[in-house]
């Protein structure tokens, strides 16, 4: 599964959100893309202004934050400056095809979670900076994640290699502990190698462009797959088009124009882990996650961007 803000622990949506305004709501029908047919002349500038992850040669870092009454959340998604190498074996699911390489760019998404945290200030990023908190301890989550972006503005996801932290994986982060990889994939390779029928990683759209196919518009309604491969079959579907969102609190306080309201979940799990994400053209992209689940909504919002 997409690991990027899927944890939510934010109860302070009423604080937050001062108004979410009706947008176009029209019928739509799925985004059939196949990812062997799409052009890449320049897959590592990723500017679709809704999620403009690397809009140029200078990497971008997004700052997410929630608080709850004994939590804070600090999801930071850094964009590397460095290529990742992947070789896919996309242009066919014959396991004994050839690979082929494919550039894509890289993503560090890190997740801590600081509890009873107010002894030792705000929920903010004072707490990842202070001499009273041991901040790798706090880590609950890493993951790498691909992506790339084609000719028609369309943003894919590529895999992750993504690792818990919790107390059975832990103390300290780093990669490559197999008992914590549980949803680690890549587009083209086995999910699970050693099944009879093993499932091929396949790349999905992640956002779309407002004209994903020729020029066709892209319209409420309109569904997609995110990523299909082992334990991962996420799913997404434009609620809205041209919202607009006012939140008191975040990079950018104030009103947020030309916003694309999502629904994203997965089919492993109908019901759990849905998420609606406000990604807005006129601000930096994906500025508020609502996640709805166990009888709570819970948010995240936006709090930092560079550059």
């Amino acid at each position: 599964m997409n690991k990027i803000l899927t944890r939510f622990v934010a109860a302070i949506g009423a604080a937050t959100i001062l108004s979410i305004s009706s947008g176009t709501a029209l019928a739509g029908g799925f985004l059939d893309i196949a990812f062997e047919d799409a052009e890449f002349s320049n897959p590592l500038v990723i500017d679709n202004p809704y999620w403009p992850l690397r809009p140029d040669s200078n990497p971008r870092t997004f700052t997410y934050i929630g608080e709850t009454e004994d939590e804070c959340v600090i999801d930071q998604v850094s964009v590397s400056d460095i290529a990742h190498y992947a070789t896919y074996r996309l242009k066919t699911k014959d396991k004994d095809s050839p690979y082929y390489k494919f550039i894509a760019v890289q993503v560090l998404d890190t997740e801590w979670v600081f509890e009873d945290f107010e002894e030792f200030g705000e929920c903010g990023l004072g707490l990842l900076n202070s001499e009273d908190i041991d901040s790798d301890k706090a880590i609950k989550e890493k993951t790498l994640d691909w992506y790339a972006q084609d000719d028609q503005g369309n943003i894919w996801y590529l895999g992750e290699d993504s690792e818990s932290f919790e107390d059975e994986c832990g103390p300290y982060p780093g990669f490559g502990d197999p008992d914590c990889l549980e949803g680690s994939w890549e587009a083209g390779i086995n999910g699970a190698p050693d099944d009879e029928d093993p499932v091929i990683g396949e790349a999905g759209i992640v956002v779309p462009s407002n004209e994903p196919i020729d020029g066709e518009p892209l319209t409420s309604g309109t569904y997609y797959m995110q990523e299909v491969a082992y334990e991962a079959e996420d799913m997404a579907k434009v609620l809205k088009l041209d919202t607009s969102l006012s939140v008191e609190d975040g990079v950018d306080p104030g009103k947020y124009n030309n916003c694309r309201t999502v629904k994203e979940w997965t089919l492993l799990e109908p019901g759990e882990s849905v998420e609606h994400k406000w990604y807005c053209a006129d601000g930096p992209g994906l500025v508020l996650i609502e996640g709805l689940g166990g009888g709570q909504t819970e948010i995240e919002v936006l709090i930092y961007v560079t550059p």
